[in-house]
């Protein structure tokens, strides 16, 4: 009769051929412990300082550290929906970059670009509807004067109630985006070649 194995012993069997990689492991929880202390240092909800960050990686890998904190950037680098947004992510975010890249001077010089780079986009998103504005204007005034002489009274049409100038700014608008989102993805894809990740 043969002999009935236990579960444990059926676990082991199965289990034999597999090693862990121990330094895997612990890479990918130096990459998780650092993102979490940049995440920390970019957020509002239990902020950290520059110093706090520092000290919290001194004892990770320094591949880790490097690959977490570029990663933590790049998220937090994207295009800002108005002219007074809030600048402190795109503060922290060269901030991860430079304590990534050990201050490397392309990588400095990259994150700088970057800035104004963002920081022009809803410049040019107004002064794209202006310039459109200022070409549709005599259209609508067109059609306020039609409609005013079909109903007798005097219509004042808006650029936002007006279907056919909303529809041409909304693809002129998403065609500026997609331009400037490949202009930034381009970048961070730079980034991380500067920085030794891809």
């Amino acid at each position: 009769m043969g002999k009935i194995k236990s579960a444990w012993e059926i676990a082991l069997e199965r289990t034999e051929g597999i090693q862990m990689d121990k330094d895997k492991i612990k890479y990918k929880a130096d990459v998780d412990s650092a993102r979490r202390a940049a995440g920390r240092f970019v957020s509002d909800d239990e902020p950290i300082n520059e110093k706090e960050l520092r000290d919290s990686l001194s004892s990770l890998d320094r591949k880790a550290v490097k690959e977490a904190l570029i990663v933590t950037a790049e998220a937090n680098l994207s295009l800002p929906q108005s002219e007074d947004s809030d600048n402190t992510r795109l503060e922290k975010a060269k901030t991860l970059i430079a304590i990534a890249t050990d201050n490397n001077p392309e990588a400095i010089g990259l994150s700088e670009e970057l800035e104004a780079f963002l920081k022009q986009y809803p410049f040019h998103r107004k002064d794209l509807l202006e310039k459109m504005k200022a070409q549709y204007k005599p259209i609508l005034d067109e059609k306020s004067e039609k409609l005013s002489k079909q109903y007798g009274t005097e219509v004042h049409l808006s650029y936002e109630n007006d279907k056919e100038f909303m529809e041409a700014a909304r693809q002129n608008l998403e065609r500026l985006e997609a331009q400037y989102q490949a202009t930034l993805t381009n970048a961070k894809k730079q980034l991380a070649s500067i920085a030794g990740i891809q």
